[in-house]
Order: C-alpha cells, then structure tokens, then sequence
C-alpha cells in the first residue's frame, strides 16, 4: 500500500529544481512547472496545494 506522500524516489521523478531532507509532499498536491519549484528541509504539502511558477518554500 503506497503512502499518501511522495517517497523519495517519486521527489526525484517530479524533476523539482531542489528538494531537502525531511520533505512530505502530498500525492494529492498539483504541481506545475517543478522545475521551477524548490522545497528546502523539513517542509509538509499536503492535499489540495497548488504549487506553480518560480517558488521557494522552506
């Protein structure tokens, strides 16, 4: 049974620019543009988030 996050193999098949350690991104999240997207340590996205253009959170 897959998790409701993304496991770390799956945050690097999104292509996001940058991710840290310890980064819970939801399987019900839309992200558009992840090349764009950077997500530093520690940080949760959960259901629903909309993630698009040039981001850093975290």
């Amino acid at each position: 049974m897959k998790s409701n996050f993304y496991s770390d193999t799956e945050l690097q098949e999104l292509g996001l620019k940058s991710y840290g350690k310890n980064v819970l991104i939801s399987r019900k999240c839309s992200i558009y543009g992840a090349h764009n997207i950077s997500v530093g340590d520690n940080v949760r996205i959960d259901d629903f988030c909309i993630l698009s253009g040039n981001i850093t959170i975290g």
